[in-house]
Order: C-alpha cells, then sequence, then structure tokens
C-alpha cells in the first residue's frame, strides 16, 4: 500500500513540475544595448542583462542616467532606478541638476537570434533642467544608442 501510494505521489510530483514553466534561462531574457553610449557602427554589441553605471541618451553630453538597481527583470520589461544628471545652464556655464528617476525598459524585438529592449520610459517626481519623463528609443547606429 505504501509503495503504491508513494509511486502515485511521485507521478503526481513530476506531472505537477512538468506543468510549471520554468522561470525564463538568461538566454531568453532581453539584454540592454548601447550602454554607455553607443557605437558608430552598430549598436548591437557588448548586450547586457541588468546593465549598471552609465547611459547616455542626449549627443551633446547635456545628460545622463546612472543605473543603480533593478527591481524587476522579464521576458516582457524591466523596472530599475537611476540618478538623472542634466545640465542646467548654457554657455561657459558647466552646472548638472540631478533628479531621482524609475526606468522602465520594454518593447522587446530580436536581433540575430537575440531578445532586446527598445524603449525606455523614464519617470521623474520632479522636473529638472527642462526634462520631465519621456520614453527612449533605441537606435541601431548612432551614438548615443538611446534617444528621444
Amino acid at each position: 500500500m505504501k509503495a503504491r501510494f508513494a509511486a502515485a505521489l511521485a507521478v503526481a510530483i513530476m506531472g505537477i513540475s512538468a506543468a510549471v514553466p520554468a522561470q525564463a534561462s538568461a538566454s531568453t531574457l532581453p539584454v540592454v544595448y548601447g550602454m554607455p553610449a553607443g557605437h558608430d557602427g552598430s549598436n548591437f554589441v557588448h548586450g547586457k542583462i541588468r546593465p549598471l553605471g552609465v547611459l547616455l541618451w542626449a549627443a551633446d553630453g547635456s545628460a545622463w542616467f546612472v543605473i543603480h538597481s533593478y527591481n524587476w527583470w522579464s521576458d516582457r520589461s524591466a523596472w530599475g532606478s537611476a540618478t538623472l544628471h542634466a545640465r542646467s545652464c548654457w554657455g561657459p556655464c558647466f552646472r548638472y541638476a540631478t533628479e531621482q528617476a524609475k526606468l522602465h525598459f520594454f518593447r522587446v524585438r530580436i536581433h540575430d537570434g537575440q531578445r532586446y529592449f527598445t524603449r525606455l520610459r523614464f519617470i521623474l517626481r520632479h522636473k529638472v533642467a527642462g526634462h520631465t519623463s519621456a520614453t527612449l528609443r533605441f537606435g541601431s547606429r548612432g551614438i548615443p544608442a538611446w534617444f528621444i
């Protein structure tokens, strides 16, 4: 009796584990290209999952993010936090203002078999140096790789 119960339990467990989808593996998770700036040729280089550090999005160097962390990364979107650095005066003045930002990567596409994010929505609590929340697009060529 115990042997039959154990066998039935093993079959049931195997059936349940087969029915539960496995967590997405690293190869199926989308990457972010174009960090820190972009490339003169193709921007489809050095893709990373959960990249940290600088992401430029203004060609003149007047605005960039420093990405600190992520609280979500899936096969469809990613959420993280960063600090926006934006030039706050022009001419001979080189002052920058900062503001905390929430980042939302989304719109997955495929290039040479690799899934990647093509949109980055940044959300600011306050307007800083003329910038408000906006959506950046990934460009396959040019510097920077991310732009409005």
